[in-house]
């Protein structure tokens, strides 16, 4: 059956550009069940929260959970197999607790993962496809990239007390507390300034980049920099760098990622619509010797762009009667959609229903009782 696009929402349009893009670059469907051990969330307890999970016991008493995360399930399925990368990409939903709903939702993602032996062409490939994934949702989008390599060095040595406390200031960009963590533990003042430097220092990768590289680096450090360097590199050659920031207040758990990370933003999403990064560490953690990096579109955050670009839920309305000629109405109801014109056929017209057309029959003809346009 061939599906009309006009008739989709911008979450379903945006997931079949999406499905056909990373075909593309030869990504291959995964697909996955609704359920998975509730031991595998208790294992990376720190990776994604217990408390957010709805768990149960199945039929032979075994504890369960409806999938919170996609990327763990994804993991500890994948097979190693030395020199190859296997890339996949996903449609699926999860569900997880709301914060500031304080209800459980179920929310839509799609993206995709790259494991095995990944190189700098596989992350640049990646970070590539999350810029064209932005590009597909709107025009107006940036892609915000960081890290965790460098931090991980500029805090190397520090008390994992501090170390948690300075990431997530880092992430809130709050110079006031990371001083007084500081203080606190009595971190050296060369660690202090270099930190203070990552908070303020953001946007054009071209001046981050300048002034990151003339830290007081290790190895680790400089090496981190260097990929930045490589993958906008390759970026600006093919004329997609200039969407893409450097912001390293986007950090995650040290124990999971250690590359680059990024958050895609498009202009009428009031939260980042894309989010991902290397995850060598989990994948080592969950007995897997390779690296990995993948992204997933959070399709839900595009509701307020859906209500912005489509102001109407129906295009025409047909109200009738039971005196009505039926074979005539379904004729005109036929040529309206051949037309690819949406149409909903009612008696009575639902409240708060957005048409840009009423019409009704008056007699064989067909007369417009209101417009909208």
């Amino acid at each position: 059956m061939r599906i009309d696009r006009n008739q989709m929402n911008t979450e379903e349009k945006t997931r079949l550009e999406l499905h056909g893009l990373y075909q593309k670059y030869g990504y291959s469907r995964y697909k996955m069940g609704k359920f998975e051990e509730y031991d595998l969330y208790v294992q990376n307890k720190d990776f994604i929260a217990t408390e957010s999970i709805i768990a149960f016991s199945d039929m032979n008493g075994k504890l369960m959970a409806l999938k919170p995360d996609l990327t763990l399930s994804i993991v500890k399925n994948y097979r190693y197999q030395p020199g190859f990368v296997q890339k996949v990409f996903y449609s699926e939903n999860i569900y997880r607790a709301s914060q500031s709903a304080h209800a459980y939702r179920e929310l839509t993602q799609t993206g995709l993962e790259c494991m095995g032996d990944i190189g700098l062409y596989d992350t640049f490939e990646v970070t590539l496809l999350a810029l064209k994934s932005l590009a597909k949702i709107s025009s107006d989008y940036v892609l915000e990239i960081s890290h965790m390599g460098l931090l991980a060095d500029i805090l190397e040595g520090v008390d994992e007390r501090a170390k948690n406390g300075i990431l997530r200031c880092i992430g809130e960009k709050n110079l006031h507390e990371i001083r007084a963590i500081g203080e606190e533990f009595e971190i050296p003042d060369n660690i202090m300034e270099a930190i203070q430097t990552v908070v303020t220092t953001y946007g054009d990768h071209r001046k981050v980049l300048k002034i990151i590289e003339k830290l007081p680096l290790g190895e680790k450090g400089q090496a981190a920099v260097q990929q930045l360097k490589d993958v906008v590199g390759l970026l600006a050659a093919y004329r997609k760098a200039s969407r893409v920031n450097i912001d390293f207040s986007i950090v995650n758990d040290l124990s999971y990622y250690d590359g680059i990370l990024f958050k895609g933003f498009v202009s009428g999403a009031p939260t980042a619509v894309l989010s991902g990064g290397q995850y060598t560490k989990l994948m080592h953690r969950m007995g897997k010797k390779c690296g990995a990096i993948g992204f997933a579109v959070y399709l839900d955050n595009l509701e307020r762009l859906n209500d912005e670009k489509e102001p109407f839920d129906v295009d025409v309305v047909f109200q009738y009667t039971l005196e009505d000629d039926l074979t005539l109405m379904y004729k005109i109801v036929r040529e309206l959609t051949h037309a690819g014109q949406s149409v909903l056929v009612e008696k009575q017209i639902p409240k708060k229903l957005r048409y840009r057309r009423l019409i009704r029959l008056s007699g064989s003809e067909v007369v417009t009782v209101e417009q909208n346009d």
